[in-house]
């Protein structure tokens, strides 16, 4: 077995070839395209090998490029090469190198590694809409507010009957009372498009995944529509990629930090490591169920509140949240309050 050790860029790869006893036996800088990949490939032709990268964007490429030739192929986050790659002598030779030598490790199984899991092309376009939709929904945020400070800067008085922006009455309003703002026309204009298409994006999203039981079963947790259920899904891919619901906390960084010394375990803040659109949405879901219904997450929701804020406890109960769906998933049950 020979271990590669690609270290990627935008243009250019330079890829090392570790012999089994752990040598640098070939060091080759190629493009980073179909045609400079297929360089390393022909010349391992013949040998049984397997390739290791570190997570970036430029990753994905070489990655799916030795998957597609059935050659075992993996992504290794950044932090669990940061103690190697990170030296003051840094040159893509050595960082090859390095990688390469670690996948040989990893391999033997004397050492652990962190790695990623990458999605097939049909899950991250998924997941990639669901992203968008986010997107426009922050990007309407953005607008309100500065409509709202666009007005107030011009001293333009608006209702509280007409404070819903997003209500024709609304816009209407602005329309005929502001007619010759153009500033406040051009926004308002561009926030009615921003709905348009949050809506165009919601309806796609809503009809994917129509066969999934997943998404059904999540859709009956309170606070979890159709649409929330398939972005869900779209990060989670498949419950059993993780064994137990602590492990699926910190993926998406919903996990305090734990720091051991002296003796003394000390509990800090959520890592946030993992997906900032999970944790997002998460808050958004257990706050709607928390108003909609008195389950066992409400009820450790208030206890939580008494002791650290509202803030903090909704955290803390989109943490269980997450361990509910968990279990909803693994058991393919129904939620039961």
């Amino acid at each position: 077995m020979r271990y590669i050790g690609p270290d990627v860029h935008k243009n250019n790869t330079t890829a090392a070839v570790i012999s089994p006893g752990g040598k640098i036996v070939k060091v080759m800088d190629v493009r980073s395209n179909e045609n400079g990949l297929r360089t390393i490939h022909e010349y391992m032709e013949g040998k049984e090998y397997c390739v290791m990268m570190e997570s970036s964007t430029y990753s994905y490429k070489v990655y799916r490029f030795f998957e597609s030739l059935g050659i075992e192929s993996s992504v290794v986050h950044a932090r669990s090469l940061k103690m190697i790659t990170d030296t003051d002598k840094k040159t893509d030779k050595k960082d090859a190198g390095s990688i390469g030598r670690v996948l040989r490790l990893w391999k033997r199984k004397e050492i652990e590694l962190s790695v990623s899991f990458i999605p097939t092309p049909e899950q991250m376009e998924l997941k990639d809409v669901c992203r968008y939709r986010e997107e426009i929904s922050r990007m309407l945020g953005d607008e309100v507010r500065k409509i709202r400070s666009h007005m107030a800067r011009n001293c333009l008085h608006l209702p509280a009957e007409y404070s819903n922006l997003s209500t024709m009455k609304a816009q209407r309003y602005l329309s005929d009372t502001y007619s010759g703002d153009t500033t406040l026309q051009r926004r308002s204009h561009r926030y009615l498009e921003l709905l348009r298409e949050k809506e165009d994006v919601s309806k796609d999203i809503e009809s994917r995944l129509p066969n999934s039981s997943d998404v059904k079963l999540l859709g009956g947790i309170p606070g979890i529509g159709k649409q929330t259920a398939v972005q869900i899904m779209s990060m989670i891919v498949d419950i059993k990629r993780f064994d137990d619901p602590e492990k699926l906390c910190a993926y998406f960084g919903l996990v305090p930090k734990v720091m051991n010394s002296g003796g003394k375990v000390h509990h800090g803040r959520m890592t946030k490591a993992g997906d900032k659109m999970m944790r997002e949405i998460m808050e958004r879901v257990t706050l709607s169920h928390i108003q909609h219904c008195d389950s066992s997450i409400t009820q450790y929701f208030h206890r939580k509140e008494k002791e650290m804020g509202t803030k903090k406890a909704l955290i803390t109960a989109s943490r269980k949240m997450l361990a509910v769906i968990f279990a909803v998933l693994r058991d393919q049950r129904p939620f039961t309050a």
